[in-house]
C-alpha cells in the first residue's frame, strides 16, 4: 500500500477514536460507543481491500452498508444538536470535515465489491 493510504488510515483511526472519547463523554452508552468504532473498521476495511486489490465480498458489502447507516444517522445526530445549542465554529467545522474524510473510504470499500463482483 501507498504512504497516502498509510496516512488516510491514520486519519480515519483518529476521527474513529475521537468519536468514541466524545460519545463517552457525552453520556452515551458504551454500545453505541462501540457500534461507531466497529463501523469505521468496516471503513477502514474498505480503504484496505481497495489499496490491496483484494475485492470483497457480499458479507463486506453488507457490514459497509450497515456502517454507513451507522455514520448517516450519527451525521443527522450532531447536525440536530448543533441546531438546538450553539456549538463553538472550531468543533462544527472538525465535526464537518471528519463526516467528509469518511465518504471517500466508503466509494472505496463500495469500489472493491464491485471490483470482486467483476471477476
Amino acid at each position: 500500500m501507498p504512504w497516502y493510504a498509510w496516512a488516510y488510515l491514520v486519519l480515519l483511526a483518529w476521527i474513529g477514536l475521537a468519536g468514541f472519547r466524545a460519545r463517552l463523554r457525552a453520556g452515551k452508552r458504551l454500545a453505541a460507543a462501540l457500534g461507531w468504532v466497529a463501523a469505521m473498521a468496516v471503513v477502514m476495511l474498505g480503504v484496505v481491500l481497495f489499496y490491496r486489490g483484494a475485492g470483497a465480498g457480499l458479507l463486506f458489502m453488507g457490514a459497509l452498508l450497515l456502517s454507513a447507516l451507522v455514520l448517516a444517522q450519527h451525521s443527522m445526530a450532531q447536525a440536530q444538536q448543533m441546531r438546538e445549542s450553539p456549538i463553538p465554529a472550531a468543533e462544527r467545522l472538525t465535526t464537518a470535515l471528519g463526516g467528509l474524510a469518511t465518504l471517500p473510504a466508503i466509494a472505496m470499500g463500495a469500489i472493491a465489491v464491485w471490483v470482486r463482483q467483476l471477476v
